[in-house]
């Protein structure tokens, strides 16, 4: 009986997420067409070949034109856009916002079946809702760790071309063309931005806007210096190269030297649910009240909050910054 209005509920769910996306599908028609115009008038421009550019301006929040207008007010609106920007993912605020929602209330409707503690059905659905969330993040830190592995080899580049002769705008075409993702879309575009009339110090800031790395900003504040104050920018361009990779190399010695003290923090945070489980086993009218008791299951919630928090506090505690 409870199963039935589970499987009606989850069938609405989908039904409006078919309805939503059926009635968006033309605003996202609208701007594939619009991209592809650009990408054939920057055809032309020198240097430019059979690549993917993407200059427009997206400020899109949401495909229903009075949530975009509510949303581009809303800072933390445009903060998520920039996160999902940043992860390479061409989806909109309000559909990651709706997708989390989904989730959070499947969850919790999956969890009725098993339970009637509605604040264990609340705590799960809020911790499915952010899932979404946590994917955007993971993906966005996947590719800020690709960007700054090649960011040296890119540098070298750089360096070897001023050493050629070539320019500086032309070594930044040859970084777009010859090295891997994700570097090579990001400096593609700061060459498109400044071969199409900005700047080369509104470039270059917008540069590492898209991707707010320690090691660009140093390497993008070398280039703006060298350029008021002159000097070698291959020198420099090498010596910063250097740099980030001893800075990698002692991040990899502290990650060493601190390995055993995670594996200890992962250890005091597993050995109370081993405890509980081999317990439960040898004796189970023991713990039977801690898993049928509404009681134990608030004390079960307060013990994976403590968990859970003391694993941050530890993560704070081994997370050195050089």
């Amino acid at each position: 009986m409870i199963i039935l209005p589970f499987l009606v509920f989850t069938f609405a769910l989908f039904l409006v997420l078919g309805a939503y996306l059926l009635a968006t599908h033309g605003t996202d028609a609208k701007r594939v067409r619009l991209q592809q115009r650009l990408n054939e008038a920057l055809m032309h421009s020198s240097h430019t070949e059979d690549v993917d550019v993407i200059l427009a301006r997206n400020e899109l929040m949401s495909e229903i034109p009075w949530l975009n207008r509510s949303l581009i007010r809303l800072q933390a609106a445009m903060h998520l856009k920039r996160m999902l920007d940043q992860a390479d993912l061409h989806i909109t605020p309000s559909r990651l916002i709706m997708f989390s929602i989904m989730a959070g209330v499947l969850a919790a409707l999956s969890a009725s079946v098993v339970t009637t503690i509605i604040p264990l059905m609340l705590l799960i659905g809020l911790a499915i809702s952010f899932v979404p969330f946590l994917h955007v993040w993971w993906m966005r830190k996947k590719r800020f760790d690709k960007f700054i592995e090649h960011l040296p080899d890119a540098l070298d580049l750089i360096s070897r071309a001023l050493s050629a002769g070539h320019a500086f705008s032309e070594a930044l075409h040859m970084v777009s063309t010859e090295m891997p993702e994700p570097i090579a879309t990001e400096f593609r575009k700061t060459y498109e931005e400044q071969n199409l009339g900005l700047s080369l110090k509104l470039a270059l800031e917008n540069l590492t806007q898209r991707m707010p790395l320690l090691d660009l900003k140093m390497c993008v504040t070398a280039i703006l210096i060298q350029r008021e104050t002159g000097g070698n920018l291959a020198e420099i361009l090498e010596k910063v190269a250097y740099t980030i990779r001893e800075r990698f190399r002692i991040m990899g010695d502290l990650k060493t030297l601190t390995t055993s003290s995670r594996m200890s923090a992962w250890l005091l945070c597993a050995l109370p649910i081993f405890v509980a489980i081999a317990v439960t086993v040898m004796n189970p009218d023991y713990m039977s009240v801690l898993w049928k008791d509404p009681r134990g299951h608030y004390l079960i919630a307060s013990a994976m909050f403590l968990q859970v928090t003391g694993m941050l506090i530890v993560k704070r505690i081994l997370n050195i910054r050089i």
